[in-house]
């Protein structure tokens, strides 16, 4: 047991020192990086889930680990590539940039024969981009950051050989970091945070029998009320200036439904499909509770809101392992996300688009305790055209936008 605090303590750690992360391919700022098994198959793993991070995929699948403790750590490395040319063909391209997003999952069912408990710890939203100072997008946003630090407390229970279930109690701190050209000169910074949000999950795992299995997870909404500061630096209207600031936000509501099917001990194929509610994001705006009043209406000016009215979209993921002998597994797969995002509504902090992305991956048992797994995807991001009205009168976003993500991630399971 010291050994397993002790694990649990470094990965939560880990998890909690991540600076910034990049929407990997999931739609907006979301992001799917918790399993290397996983995604090698397309991050498709909703029914199956027979490793520690069912705690993130699906709870019920918690019930499948038999040992004391089944413990997962991982590391994924993002690398995104966005370039932008305007209508007249000048290109600019995203300063480059890699993030790091590690994990921990930990499963032990503590002697209790139809019951399993966990905790997890990663980040499943953000958004990292950086344009340059000078560059088109000055006015509407030059560096962005979203983080988040995501733990799961789960339990799962087994009613039967054939259906379990679990259930899932979600924390999640955000911090928010925006900066871009004030209209009037100088530089607008807005820094906020929420460190005490909630949400929770509940899930099913339903085994028709050997060769055919389903999943199906619901996580609910969580509600964002970010507390920070916006700041003015040499701002022709408002010098140097600065004051709380107070804006909410919501991480949408998904349901995810899965199917796995295992033709033999050497076989398996996987589908999932995922609604998520991105229409909850409305719009994103400001208010100021200690601001002079005669700075408000200036403040809305300088600062005005910013409508997102996305919509809600559905992805689709196909995987495909084969066991090549007692030690080797090969793995290949598929997805694709529809952007929840508008012409009307897209703006330069978050140049998503629906995306195709093909994964490839491998598994190798050193003994019975310790697995590796190593996955790839490549994200293929829909060229963007934009002609909207963001950031006018003073700027245009407009013109077309090609991204690409290279997304690696290796994962260490053991038992203790």
């Amino acid at each position: 047991m010291k050994k397993f605090i002790f694990v649990l303590l470094l990965g939560l750690a880990l998890v909690f020192s991540v600076d910034n992360a990049y929407s990997a391919g999931s739609g907006a700022f979301r992001l799917e990086v918790p399993d290397a098994e996983a995604l090698g198959k397309g991050s498709a793993f909703v029914a199956q889930a027979d490793n520690p991070s069912a705690i993130y995929f699906n709870p019920a699948g918690m019930t499948q680990l038999k040992e004391k403790v089944d413990v997962s750590l991982g590391t994924a490395l993002v690398q995104p590539f966005t370039t932008y040319k305007d209508n007249s063909g000048n290109r600019t391209d995203m300063r480059k940039q890699l993030f790091t997003i590690p994990n921990i999952f930990a499963v032990s069912n503590f002697g209790l024969e139809k019951f399993a408990f966990g905790i997890g710890a990663t980040s499943y939203w953000g958004l990292g981009t950086n344009w340059a100072d000078d560059s088109f997008s000055k006015y509407v946003a030059t560096k962005t950051n979203l983080k988040t630090q995501d733990v799961m407390l789960t339990a799962a229970y087994k009613i039967n050989d054939n259906l379990s279930v679990g259930a899932s109690a979600d924390y999640t701190a955000a911090n928010v970091d925006m900066h871009r050209k004030a209209v009037g000169g100088g530089d607008l910074e807005i820094k906020g945070k929420d460190n005490n949000a909630w949400g929770y999950r509940l899930s099913a795992l339903y085994k028709l029998n050997k060769n055919h299995s389903f999943g199906l997870m619901y996580r609910s909404p969580i509600q964002l009320k970010y507390k920070g500061k916006i700041y003015f630096n040499n701002n022709g209207y408002v010098g140097t200036y600065a004051t709380d600031v107070v804006s909410n936000a919501t991480l949408p509501q998904s349901i995810v439904l899965g199917y796995c099917f295992k033709p033999d001990d050497k076989w398996r194929f996987e589908f999932d499909t995922e609604w998520m509610d991105w229409a909850s994001t409305k719009a994103t705006s400001y208010g100021y509770p200690n601001a002079d009043p005669a700075y408000i209406s200036t403040l809305n000016s300088l600062n005005p809101t910013f409508e997102r009215n996305w919509h809600s979209a559905f992805s689709y993921a196909l995987g495909i392992e084969y066991k090549v002998n007692d030690k080797w597994k090969l793995r290949a797969g598929y997805f694709y996300h529809k952007t929840p995002v508008a012409q009307a509504n897209f703006e330069s902090s978050l140049p998503d688009a629906s995306s195709n992305s093909v994964t490839l991956g491998t598994g190798y048992n050193f003994n019975k305790n310790v697995t590796l797994d190593f996955a790839y995807a490549a994200i293929f991001f829909d060229e963007r055209k934009i002609t909207n009205n963001v950031g006018a009168p003073v700027a245009s976003i407009n013109g077309t936008y090609n991204t690409f993500v290279n997304l690696y991630l290796l994962t260490l399971t053991f038992k203790i």
